[in-house]
């Protein structure tokens, strides 16, 4: 039986892990990050209204984070 090999999935997705959390972090420090597609500002949201997360105006980018009150 042939064994599966995903270490190339695992690097990917600890590669974008690791590139999301860095973005949040960025924003969270107050630093202006532009979208990769449209080169609007991201922005961060954290308020009890709507979902919380990191998004662009255009809808291109969006992190969903999980908030503990």
């Amino acid at each position: 039986m042939a064994k599966l090999d995903f270490s190339a999935i695992n690097k990917s997705a600890s590669k974008s892990f690791n590139e999301q959390r860095n973005l949040i972090k960025k924003i969270g420090k107050g630093e202006t990050v532009l979208c990769a597609v449209c080169q609007q500002p991201l922005k961060l949201s954290v308020s009890s209204v709507g979902e919380p997360g990191v998004k662009c105006e255009n809808g291109c980018i969006s992190i969903g984070l999980e908030v503990e009150v």
